[in-house]
């Protein structure tokens, strides 16, 4: 009896330990890939796994109601360290120790908006965001799944320099690149503290002051220089651009994304699809300089500059459509309010992408952008249990999508509203 009783004690023990299987029950599921809504929508996790085949008899059952099921969204141009109304001079006056605390409270925001996983394209020069996705990993706080690229990199005089000040306020320029040579250099030591890809800034842009958004930033040799070294370090390379001859400079270097495209040609576009190049184009960015009241206190440069850009934005993205480019979802979060993360999708559908269309952008597009889709953006068996949930019908009402009141990340409940 005695050894019954220990044996049964060792075997609770090792039972307990174990995580109950999750059964999620929702009127509706959306697979992603084919547009095609399931009803009812079933699934059911375990082990931070979506599971194939039925689920066991003693799984826990989560029953939703009536809200659609749908893989955790994924927003690939993000600036979580960036908190977001600070001003022209805000970023100077912010410690490092500071920024970094506003990445945490903006890391919780973003995925409990339903975003699980994000690319964080610059970041200040501490590396703050190499921690933050260190941090988030070990699950020492919450926050999505990071890539992070540190400080971009910029000429002298570009968009990532901070080129109206006198010469007697150095502010530092390790991110400054005016060469082939120092390009190498700094994509070996970005590598060395521990990013995931480089980003550059391959135009002017509309938040810095002294620049031409249409202009190109580097040489040929310059962008081919930090191109190759990164693909040779097992990094991609992102491209801050606008203007359409440096989007087209920076899609022959061979870099694996644009990063706005505002002004793209129908010529450019076609270049990018033959090459295989992405564009992220964060739409509602350049629309929150240009509210009333400019709430986020961006100085009258950047405000005439949008002015300037806008009208013209509309033909670029059609150009990436009717050229087939793969777009993926990407906000610029840091530029306006971190828990608007969702806002882009009503402009996406307004500039012409179906709803469908739309969501891929943030699932399965975005996931192969981020070379994660044999991890993230679908709802497949074997992929990691970040799953969404929204009241209605996203394919209806893409703005569904803006209140997300249920967001399991990993298998783990981390949002749910009643």
């Amino acid at each position: 009896m005695i050894l019954r009783g220990l044996f049964a004690s060792l075997l609770c023990l090792a039972l307990c330990g174990q995580e109950r299987p999750l059964l999620l029950k929702a009127a509706r599921l959306l697979d992603v890939r084919t547009g095609k809504v399931e009803t009812p929508g079933r699934l059911w996790v375990k082990d931070g796994r979506i599971q194939p085949g039925p689920p066991p008899a003693n799984a826990e059952t989560l029953d939703l109601g009536d809200r659609t099921l749908l893989p955790g969204l994924i927003d690939c141009h993000t600036h979580l360290l960036f908190p977001a109304g600070l001003g022209e001079l805000g970023y100077l006056k912010r410690s490092q120790g500071a920024l970094l605390l506003d990445g945490v409270v903006n890391a919780r925001k973003v995925l409990e908006a339903g975003f699980t996983t994000v690319r964080d394209v610059g970041a200040s020069a501490g590396f703050g965001d190499v921690a933050l996705r260190d941090a988030i990993a070990r699950g020492d706080i919450p926050g999505p799944r990071m890539l992070v690229a540190g400080p971009s990199l910029s000429i002298t005089g570009g968009h990532g320099d901070l080129n109206g000040f006198p010469p007697h306020l150095h502010t530092g320029d390790e991110h400054i690149v005016d060469s082939p040579d120092q390009g190498r250099h700094v994509v070996r030591e970005w590598r060395k503290r521990g990013v995931d890809l480089i980003k550059i800034h391959a135009t002017g842009g509309v938040l810095s002051n002294h620049d031409d958004p249409g202009a190109p930033s580097f040489s040929p040799v310059e962008f081919k220089a930090i191109v190759e070294e990164a693909n040779r370090r097992g990094m991609d390379v992102c491209a801050h651009a606008h203007g359409d001859a440096g989007i087209l400079e920076a899609t022959l270097a061979g870099v694996r994304s644009i990063e706005h495209g505002s002004l793209l040609s129908p010529a450019t576009a076609r270049e990018m699809k033959v090459r295989g190049t992405f564009l992220v184009p964060t739409l509602y960015a350049l629309e929150s300089i240009l509210l009333p009241g400019n709430p986020y206190h961006f100085p009258e440069g950047s405000i005439a500059k949008a002015r300037t850009i806008l009208p013209l934005r509309r033909a670029g993205f059609k150009a990436a459509l009717d050229a087939g480019l793969p777009i993926a979802y990407g906000t610029d979060i840091g530029v306006f309010e971190h828990r608007l993360v969702a806002m882009d999708f009503r402009y996406l559908v307004d500039y012409g992408m179906t709803p469908l269309q739309a969501i891929q952008s943030a699932t399965v597009v975005a996931a192969r952008l981020l070379r994660l889709d044999s991890e993230v953006g679908t709802l497949e068996a074997g992929r990691a249990a970040d799953i969404i949930a929204v009241d209605g019908d996203p394919l209806k009402d893409i703005t569904t999508l803006e209140r997300v009141p249920f967001v399991l990340q990993g298998g783990k409940v981390v949002r749910r509203v009643p």
